[in-house]
């Protein structure tokens, strides 16, 4: 008669393999993550249209003039001066000569300020109608 108990085994847990997965885990999240631009908001109330507006098929990165509804000016999301405003767009064409413009305007903006933005984007050489306005869709459309 054996009086002691049986000693059970201890299960094994290969750690050295489950560290090698977890490297490999890790080195693929890192090389298939994408980062994308941060970009600063500033809070505007976007006009709403129920023909016009709504999503693009492909959207394209667009520098942004914004107007809030104070009647401040931000030029990708830096704020410029309405007189310095040309000069300012003069120098983004030098600097970015592909880059691509949008108007973004709070719905209780000045006609008499979105007028003077449009002879700023003159003056800097880009034609108007290469700068479309953003538009929110309706509610409900």
């Amino acid at each position: 008669m054996n009086l002691r108990p049986r000693r059970r085994p201890v299960p094994a847990i290969p750690i050295v393999s489950l560290i090698h997965i977890m490297v490999i885990l890790l080195i693929f999240f890192i090389a298939t993550t994408t980062f994308k631009k941060q970009k600063v908001e500033v809070k505007i109330t976007l006009p709403e249209s129920k023909a016009l507006g709504g999503a693009t098929s492909t959207p394209e990165a667009r520098t942004t003039i914004t107007v809030t509804k104070e009647q401040k000016l931000f030029l990708d999301a830096k704020p410029v001066e309405l007189d310095k405003l040309a000069i300012a767009l003069t120098s983004l064409k030098e600097a970015k000569p592909d880059a691509k413009l949008e108007l973004e305007a709070d719905t209780d903006a000045n006609l008499g300020m979105l007028v003077k933005i449009w002879d700023a984007l003159r003056e800097a050489g880009y034609s108007i109608n290469d700068v479309p306005a953003r538009i929110q869709r309706a509610a409900g459309q």
